[in-house]
């Protein structure tokens, strides 16, 4: 064998442990808009999986296998755009940032224009459902936000995990199932770790 000069520095590949369904504590680093949606950036806040997200990050910014990482902690509420889908939408914002504001005091006015900066470091409960998801004729399951609730929900243990959801016969792409082709491109820069 031949020794390399930054082997005792060099970063060793390890296993990652996946995200189970469940619910979990999370902490809002940001909200965002893209075209579509209003991004909640978020990372999970104590237990098991502290910071989980941020640690993905990081792990998968390391990898040669992972050509373009991105950061996988992204909560959507999707703008209206004239589809049949757009009053659900509308409610399923307001439900959700109404949630935000009430759980952590928050004074903000969302019939004007408002910073996205407003939300960062407010706390909420997230519900999580395994998903299948499908990319490049590889499969696979992940946990993928599903919906908001109080933490005084999380806490006493008042909700319910939704039944994992398959790809089946009408099955997306996992861009489109899981809309990580709308997450906003992050750097080092942008990230608040």
């Amino acid at each position: 064998m031949r020794p390399f000069t930054d082997y005792n520095t060099t970063q060793e590949y390890t296993d990652f442990k996946r995200l189970p369904a469940g619910a979990y504590e999370v902490e809002i680093i940001r909200a965002e808009d893209s075209d579509k949606a209003l991004c909640l950036l978020f990372d999970i806040r104590g237990g098991e999986f502290d910071g989980y997200f941020k640690k993905k990050f990081a792990d998968d910014r390391k990898s040669a296998a992972v050509t373009e990482p991105k950061f996988k902690g992204v909560y959507r509420l999707w703008y209206p755009n004239g589809s049949e889908w757009d009053d659900s939408k509308k409610r399923r914002m307001k439900t959700a940032l109404k949630l935000i504001t009430e759980e952590n005091n928050l004074r903000i006015d969302f019939t004007r224009e408002w910073d996205g900066a407003a939300l960062k470091g407010a706390k909420i409960g997230m519900i999580f459902q395994d998903r299948q998801w499908e990319y490049q004729g590889k499969t696979g399951w992940t946990a993928q936000p599903y919906g908001l609730i109080s933490l005084g929900n999380l806490r006493a243990g008042e909700f319910e995990i939704p039944k994992p959801k398959s790809l089946g016969v009408a099955a997306q792409s996992a861009s489109d199932s899981f809309g990580y082709s709308d997450a906003p491109d992050l750097t080092d820069d942008d990230l608040p770790f």
